[in-house]
């Protein structure tokens, strides 16, 4: 077995073109998850999202990507979680996407803040029913008295709701991420990686290279 200090592996992608890039670092990401989803890599939503909590650690978790528009990009939870709590605390949030497999890594920073319940409620109906029945199951981040706790409220909410529609809760719905700023990474031969970032400056994008 390899001693961690060798592990080590020599990328090998392109340089980014600033002549060829998207002058909106929205759409940069939109062609990059395109090319992710492409090459079938498992899950290519999912993101690491960091938080800050009210006595000031940093809390870092995977989330999955639901939706991108022209100001952000969204994902849901419940807002009495631990992230929930943490964004009302400090909406200040950052997002990691790592795809080995293409050699790439995208981290966005910027504002959460709440998406309208009109659309939480939307996309709250397009999920399994398990999943809704789940949503009101969970106090997500709260400790379980017992073993079987989180089953037991399952099968509750799930004899609860038989035969009914299954309605948003009002704890649960979706956060949109406003980036201020994105940074687009490629793994490159010998450490010489290629980095771009877009820095928003009011309601344009200031776009730089940085040393890797």
């Amino acid at each position: 077995m390899k001693r961690i200090q060798n592990l080590r592996v020599d990328y090998s992608g392109k340089i980014l073109d600033l002549d060829n890039i998207n002058k909106n670092p929205i759409d940069e990401f939109k062609k990059w998850f395109k090319e992710a989803q492409k090459k079938n890599i498992l899950e290519p939503n999912a993101m690491t999202l960091s938080t800050v909590s009210p006595r000031g650690n940093i809390n870092s978790r995977t989330v999955l990507l639901k939706g991108i528009n022209n100001k952000g990009f969204i994902f849901y939870t419940n807002y009495e979680s631990r992230k929930g709590n943490d964004i009302n605390f400090n909406n200040t949030v950052s997002l990691v996407f790592l795809w080995k497999e293409l050699e790439k890594q995208i981290i966005i920073k910027g504002n959460a803040k709440k998406i309208s319940k009109k659309d939480s409620e939307k996309y709250f109906q397009s999920r399994p029913r398990s999943s809704r029945i789940a949503a009101w199951a969970s106090n997500q981040s709260k400790i379980l008295s017992y073993e079987n706790e989180l089953k037991d409220r399952f099968l509750e909410y799930e004899e609860k709701f038989r035969n009914k529609e299954i309605p948003l809760p009002d704890f649960w719905g979706g956060f949109l991420v406003e980036p201020k700023s994105i940074e687009f990474w490629i793994g490159r031969k010998s450490r010489m990686h290629d980095r771009i970032s877009y820095t928003r400056n009011q309601k344009n994008w200031n776009i730089q290279k940085l040393y890797p």
